[in-house]
């Protein structure tokens, strides 16, 4: 049944990718990439590394709040080998059930339950901080004029459902919540960083905020276990929302491409990790 749902996430992949391509000029595809800025092009990986950098601390910190002693550079190790086997893996979230299998087999006297929780607020506070990101760029941008007098009481009112549901199932991590929610900041913003830097790559130095909003909406679509690695999603919003935005929707899709490279190459190279280490490289936390 798992290998099933693999071969439709599988399927859904290359059908909306398909569906993309079809609807653009194919050759130009390769012919902007082929002319982009090399140099940028590389250096857009920087901060997305740096992204998943301090995507594996949150969690690190979470598990810390739960008593569970791993490292940080443990917690980096579990994080570069869970991407890897979620693009992999059947089923919707295999990085997260490596986790949750790795966290078990070394921390055993922690019931499947905290440890199950304590990895859906990861999730829980990231998506948080995207959409919040991506409802403060829609109001900023006027896309709505009077969207930051409806966002800022909308938004005190969920920070506050927020808190408390933090409170209700998971109440450990309230005093580190801050340093949690200025992780997830900084993910994102370094990945948003790294799409500013893949749009320069091609020559792009305009409506950065329309790009940044529609990458926002990307990054939630991908979330969805619906492809594999969220690849076709993410070129899907990103022409659609260029069209909505009136950008250009060749370079919102080459962006969109360029940047699920980045995302599958920072994945496969958690394999190296895999074929590399006869354990899964967990220590626990350095005395402090």
């Amino acid at each position: 049944m798992k290998y099933v749902k693999w071969l439709l996430k599988l399927l859904v992949t290359g059908c909306l990718l398909y569906w993309v391509l079809r609807n653009i000029d194919r050759q130009s595809l390769p012919n902007a990439i082929h002319a982009a800025d090399k140099r940028l092009l590389f250096a857009a990986f920087i901060p997305y590394l740096v992204s998943r950098v301090t995507a594996a601390s949150r969690l690190t910190v979470i598990l810390n709040r739960i008593n569970l002693p791993i490292s940080h550079r443990s917690g980096l190790h579990l994080h570069w080998v869970s991407m890897f086997y979620g693009i992999f893996l059947p089923g919707g979230l295999g990085g997260d059930a490596y986790k949750l299998y790795q966290l078990k087999q070394h921390f055993p006297e922690h019931r499947t339950a905290l440890l199950t929780t304590a990895l859906l607020w990861d999730r829980i506070i990231g998506f948080a901080v995207l959409l919040l990101l991506a409802a403060l760029l829609f109001a900023a941008g006027l896309y709505i004029p009077w969207g930051i007098g409806v966002i800022l009481p909308a938004g005190l009112v969920a920070g506050f459902a927020f808190l408390m549901a933090a409170r209700r199932w998971l109440s450990a991590i309230l005093p580190a919540m801050g340093r949690l929610i200025l992780l997830s900041l900084l993910t994102q913003l370094a990945q948003m960083l790294s799409v500013c830097i893949l749009l320069l790559a091609m020559g792009i130095h305009g409506n950065f905020e329309d790009y940044m909003l529609i990458f926002l909406l990307s990054s939630i679509a991908a979330m969805f276990p619906l492809s594999v690695g969220g690849i076709g999603i993410r070129e899907l919003v990103f022409m659609q929302g260029a069209v909505m935005l009136g950008v250009s929707e060749h370079a919102a899709v080459t962006v969109s491409v360029l940047f699920d490279i980045i995302v599958t190459l920072t994945a496969v190279s958690g394999a190296f990790l895999v074929l590399g280490a006869s354990s899964s490289g967990i220590t626990a936390r350095e005395t402090e």
